[in-house]
């Protein structure tokens, strides 16, 4: 009994002796708490994903269709599935190995003897045996195998979460776009229509010798410019019809985009963003899972230049006929112990560790680099969304101005104070302020959808 206790006590102080993984230090600033903004204290998750924020069914759809359809997520759903088995492959080295074998051989010898006439014999043999196998893990060499093997596996699924974001701001984007070329197209045949009455009553003046000929031209040529822009409005909007239609895997339909959105007003994001909310950014878990992997691939080849104990043990039955192989008298077994320690291989096992040891530095970049990419992208969208805001809320005022303006003009057109020129290059500003509007409108929202994407999601909403 001492003596079982001894050697387990032996092989419990060889087996934490292991060497262990580096630990992980970034070469990373200090990180700031929050985001440059006022901070707020109360939190409550979002309640849903981030795109149903635009409020538009359509929308929604269209994500739930790109996320079951998207063949470059099913490729990578492939790929996840391939690395479970690698990692059930991996971990059975901890296990032992139970192998049967069956075997049988029959030969016939001759003799060379002046006393024996029979010139040779026949014998066989019959052997069937369970062999087992074992090594034991001492340096925890196959556990952190097994366990970089794991985080390897969590890597891809987190990049497979990260693929599904980008692929939704995609979508969201072609999306938006697509709906606020519409829009503009909308404004945009109505403003064709006015240039061609202002052509028309402006030929009629320049028959009468009342305008010059070169002011005529001009407004034809604004006519011809307009109508242009018409045709490069349909094609966009077929263009993003069939870059939705590549998204979900599918051919282009008959989908038309809402016109709700161009008149969306989201509100502000919530001053003093927490930086943990990068947290939950999938490449961001998916550099640190591929960190702490190369942390224990590191320790897995450095414990390779370590002695190994095997195990080995079988059982089986011996005979020269079938009829006789399960009797008890023919039975054998065999347990044995082998330690190997590598002396001489040229420094494979040295390289073999310093190479992963180089990798694992090579992983403290490149996660350093994507938290601070991370906080680039969140710092940038959020500067964007104020400069863009101030400049929605002057086009606003502009379009504003210019209706009113419209307005009167009409109403003075109306009362015979004012020429139907003026009237029709009134209406023409106002529809053009419109446009712009579209345009910065589209551009505010579309730097929320990469505000959406750099930080994760949306971002907790405060409690009132």
């Amino acid at each position: 009994m001492l003596k079982r206790l001894v050697t387990a006590l032996i092989l419990g102080i060889l087996w934490g002796c292991g060497p262990k993984p580096p630990a992980p230090h970034p070469p990373l600033p200090p990180v700031p708490e929050k985001y440059q903004a006022l901070s707020f204290s109360d939190f409550k998750k979002n309640a849903g994903p981030w795109w149903e924020a635009f409020g538009d069914p359509t929308l929604n759809q269209l994500v739930e269709k790109l996320l079951s359809q998207n063949f470059d997520l099913r490729e990578q759903s492939a790929r996840i599935e391939e690395l479970v088995f690698l990692f059930k492959e991996t971990r059975a080295a901890e296990f032992p190995a139970l192998d049967f074998s069956f075997q049988g051989d029959k030969q016939r010898t001759v003799v060379l003897a002046p006393y024996f006439r029979g010139g040779g014999f026949i014998t066989g043999r019959l052997t069937g045996s369970l062999a087992a196998k074992y090594e034991v893990d001492l340096w925890r060499k196959l556990a952190r195998a097994t366990k970089a093997s794991r985080l390897r596996l969590l890597a891809e699924e987190e990049n497979r979460q990260a693929l599904a974001q980008s692929l939704i701001a995609e979508l969201v984007s072609k999306y938006l776009e697509g709906a606020f070329l519409s829009c503009e197209l909308k404004v945009a045949q109505k403003e064709v229509r006015v240039q061609e009455s202002y052509v028309r009553s402006l030929s009629t003046r320049y028959q009468k010798g009342l305008v010059e000929a070169s002011i005529l031209e001009e407004e034809k040529r604004l006519l011809a410019t307009l109508k242009t822009d018409l045709s490069r409005l349909s094609r966009e909007i077929k263009t993003r019809y069939q870059q939705i239609a590549l998204l979900t895997a599918s051919y282009p339909g008959k989908e038309s985009f809402s016109f709700g959105v161009c008149s969306l007003d989201l509100p502000p994001p919530p001053p003093g963003l927490p930086s943990e909310l990068l947290l939950r950014r999938p490449d961001i878990r998916a550099a640190r899972a591929k960190l702490l992997a190369a942390a224990q691939e590191a320790a897995a080849q450095q414990a390779a230049r370590f002695p190994s104990l095997s195990l080995t043990a079988s059982k089986g039955r011996i005979s020269n006929a079938l009829n006789t192989l399960l009797r008890k008298r023919n039975r054998f077994w065999e347990l044995a112990f082998g330690v190997t320690q590598p002396i001489f291989d040229a420094g494979k096992r040295k390289a073999a560790a310093r190479a992963a040891k180089a990798r694992f530095k090579a992983q403290e970049v490149a996660y350093a680099r994507t938290v601070l990419q991370a906080f680039f992208e969140v710092e940038n969208a959020l500067l964007y969304e104020g400069h863009l805001r101030a400049e929605l809320a002057l086009a606003q005022a502009e379009e504003e101005a210019a209706c009113r303006e419209k307005e009167l003009k009409e109403l003075r057109y109306r009362l015979g104070a004012a020429s139907v020129l003026d009237y029709l290059k009134a209406k023409h500003f106002c529809l053009e302020r419109k446009r712009k509007t579209l345009e910065a409108r589209k551009t505010l929202l579309l730097n929320r959808v990469s505000l959406y994407r750099a930080l994760g999601g949306s971002w907790p909403i405060p409690k009132k």
